[in-house]
């Protein structure tokens, strides 16, 4: 499929592409191996019930642990597997339903879901929802998250409030829970980290703030987030900021739940990334904190460490990139020199093409795919029978260099985010374009 060749005004297109995509919240990519409950319940308040679906036509067995929030008397606990027939689905009608196990009392605390197999893992997948709901029935739905969605990029809740009771309106209290989520592979040490949450104003002010350390595993609820962060009076529309101040790097959990103190109703808000790194990214990279979709990509190498470069003559090298349709995207070569866009006199240009080798973006003599603004990656049904696409990238001698070797960075940006640059054709002795 080739790019869509749909260029948007710079200004719009900048918006769009700098901004980027959150990682995401709740998602329509269910299905997974390894999964976690960010909270489970079971009080004097909330109870919780769950359905899990098999997509698979064989039976899927997953293994549950319940991992407790500091405070509560129960210890990380492993549960029994719960098993589920091919292609069906099956309800536990409380956390006590899937951890019998646990002591007396209010419990609450994430809960780890892996599919088991005999050897231990499994490849086979599997979905998981939840309603949590109080005495009177209101409450909120959480649904299981894959661990790989987890990570130490910088996050965000938004929307958040502390409000006084009116005469119209009950009073709302915000908590936020924290968890440096369990490593399943528990062969190599625990390493404790530490986050920094921070309240900012509807303008972005910096309110309050405060520090938390953790070990692999801990579940923390901070009961009032604004008191915690020294925050007094009321509070509308904020936004928690969570970032990790250590040099760790594990998948950090954070969401919090905004109540009203009268029906004790609440609802379930998971932090969304927003500002992650990636060995790809020679900048801050906006987004999640994911190789597979990075935002803003700067390349002078594959994967088997080949130099990106075009030798004197007429000669060639062809890359594939991976993408998300229903996306924007703008690509340029840059001088290693300048760090900037290579101009024309470099003696390098670039385009894009289908694998039918039509030819798409670019061409004779450019350097940038386009030239302004982003391009727009197609609709769904554009190609790829409704997948995301795959682009090839061709640089190459613009036959005005025959006597220098030219190496230069591939740099992407995207709203939601690439794979790097591998090569298909390398110093190909061949000119394309």
């Amino acid at each position: 499929m080739r790019i869509a060749a749909t260029i948007l005004a710079p200004c719009l297109a900048l918006v769009l592409g700098m901004t980027g995509n959150p990682a995401q919240a709740q998602s329509t990519d269910g299905f997974h191996a390894a999964m976690v409950f960010p909270v489970v319940v079971d009080t004097a308040s909330f109870v919780q019930r769950f359905n899990f679906r098999n997509n698979n036509d064989v039976a899927v067995t997953i293994a549950p642990k319940f991992f407790p929030a500091d405070g509560t008397t129960a210890v990380a606990t492993a549960c029994p597997t719960i098993f589920i027939n091919p292609g069906a689905h099956r309800t536990l009608t409380s956390l006590r339903a899937i951890c019998p196990g646990l002591p007396a009392g209010s419990q609450f605390g994430y809960l780890q879901l892996l599919s088991a197999g005999a050897s231990g893992g499994s490849a086979l997948t599997f979905a998981a929802y939840s309603r949590v709901s109080n005495a009177a029935g209101a409450g909120f739905s959480v649904e299981a998250f894959p661990l790989t969605t987890f990570t130490s990029a910088m996050s965000e809740v938004h929307g958040l409030r502390r409000l006084s009771a009116t005469a119209g309106s009950p009073a709302y209290q915000t908590n936020c829970f924290f968890s440096d989520l369990a490593k399943v592979d528990t062969t190599t040490p625990d390493v404790p980290t530490t986050i920094h949450y921070a309240l900012y104003d509807n303008v972005m002010t910096l309110r309050g703030s405060g520090d938390l350390p953790l070990v692999p595993g801990q579940f923390v609820r901070i009961l009032d987030i604004f008191a915690a962060a020294g925050l007094v009076g009321d509070w509308n529309d904020m936004v928690l900021r969570v970032t990790s101040t250590s040099t760790e790097l594990p998948g950090l959990m954070s969401f919090c739940t905004v109540q009203d103190n009268t029906s004790f109703g609440a609802d379930f808000r998971i932090a969304k990334q927003f500002v992650g790194n990636s060995p790809l990214s020679a900048t801050t990279n906006h987004g999640a904190q994911d190789i597979f979709a990075t935002r803003d990509v700067w390349l002078s190498h594959d994967s088997l460490n080949r130099p990106f470069e075009i030798g004197p003559g007429v000669n060639s090298n062809t890359h594939v990139v991976f993408y998300h349709s229903n996306d924007f995207l703008a690509c340029e070569l840059i001088n290693p020199a300048t760090g900037l866009r290579a101009l024309q006199s470099y003696g390098l240009e670039v385009r894009t093409v289908d694998p039918d080798e039509t030819p798409g973006a670019g061409g004779n003599n450019a350097t940038a795919i386009p030239d302004t603004g982003y391009l727009y990656t197609g609709d769904k049904n554009d190609g790829e029978q409704g997948a995301n696409g795959r682009a090839i990238i061709e640089v190459e001698d613009n036959e005005t260099n025959s006597a220098a070797t030219r190496p230069y960075i591939l740099h992407c940006k995207t709203g939601s985010g690439t794979t790097g640059f591998d090569m298909l054709r390398y110093k190909e002795p061949i000119g394309r374009f």
